[in-house]
């Protein structure tokens, strides 16, 4: 045998003893330390997450809306929408009334007037109506901004509804009182050709039997826009 002396060997902080037979096997304290997380850390991570969560959608939703343009293409659109808003609010008979504008922009499809544009293969060529279908199924606008329309007074489309819902008695009163004397629904403008021609529709709403409005085209001439011809207008 070897005369070397044995050294006992140093252990480790972090070491335990055999447990005994009746005793449940635990980590050392700092191996606890690098795997257990506090209470208060997991409610700060989980208030995090949360907070995140409702950051995206809110982003979401937002660019789902009118979203700012991102490119040339974009850009241009969004100029030439500016710019015939103005043109149409300037071509009103009373343009130095305030225009009352309901937020949302209009999809509908009232009295079948974009059937009858899709129709008209006189005026528009089959990739121009293509184009017009696809317009019309995917706006690339959903809500007014005083970004676009700076000279529009604004009102939430779920305010108007609320003004003319069952609970008010005489919705035209209310609306004349607090409001104004009429408010518009405007459709999302479509440019053809170069930005020459723009498919628009309006309406104009001031009473019970008061009101009107039209699917359009115009034509630009100069910095003006002209009505050439519309695919059914109504009247009340």
């Amino acid at each position: 045998m070897s005369n070397a002396k044995h050294l006992p060997r140093k252990v480790s902080s972090c070491q335990t003893k055999k447990p005994a037979d009746n005793q449940k096997l635990t980590l050392p304290i700092c191996k606890l330390r690098k795997f257990c997380i506090s209470d208060k850390s997991i409610s700060m991570y989980r208030t995090l997450f949360f907070s995140l969560l409702v950051t995206t959608i809110t982003i979401s939703c937002t660019s789902g809306q009118t979203r700012m343009p991102d490119n040339q293409h974009e850009t241009r659109y969004y100029v030439e929408v500016r710019s015939f808003l103005s043109s149409a609010i300037r071509s009103r008979e009373d343009s130095t009334a305030p225009f009352i504008l309901e937020d949302s922009v209009f999809t509908g499809n009232r009295f079948e007037f974009l059937q009858a544009c899709l129709n008209d293969t006189a005026t528009f060529t089959f990739g121009e109506r293509q184009q017009i279908e696809s317009w019309a199924a995917h706006p690339p606008l959903k809500i007014w901004t005083n970004d676009l329309f700076p000279d529009a007074h604004l009102i939430p489309k779920d305010t108007i509804r609320s003004v003319f819902s069952k609970e008010q008695e005489d919705g035209w009163s209310y609306f004349y009182s607090h409001f104004g004397k009429d408010f518009n629904r405007l459709g999302c403008p479509l440019f053809l050709r170069n930005y020459t021609w723009c498919i628009f529709y309006s309406g104009n709403h001031c009473g019970w039997l008061c009101g009107s409005g039209q699917l359009a085209l115009y034509r630009k001439e100069g910095s003006n826009w002209v009505f050439v011809k519309n695919w059914g207008s109504w009247v009340s």
